[in-house]
């Protein structure tokens, strides 16, 4: 869902707040409501995902431009190798 971008940033925003206080944890829900715990525990778990997420991808981005850059030098130097094997064949 987050990679696919369904979940918008903003969502991430307001649980800031909840995430801060010190009584949001999986044990401290737990003791009131299992269900409440393991949401409480999904929650903390996907926003950390989601930080991770926002984090890389304009890594992954600069990689496949370094990679696009990369292939076009390739054919480049490909064009110019096969020139200077040329002129030498003529030499």
């Amino acid at each position: 869902m987050i990679d696919e971008e369904k979940v918008a940033a903003s969502s991430f925003k307001y649980i800031r707040p909840t995430l801060a206080d010190p009584t949001f944890t999986k044990d401290q829900i737990m003791g009131k409501s299992s269900a409440a715990g393991g949401l409480c525990d999904w929650i903390i778990n996907i926003t950390a995902y989601y930080d991770v997420v926002v984090t890389v991808e304009p890594k992954k981005l600069a990689v496949a431009e370094a990679k696009a850059q990369l292939a076009a030098a390739n054919e480049k130097k490909a064009v110019v190798d096969a020139l200077v094997a040329d002129l030498n064949a003529k030499l």
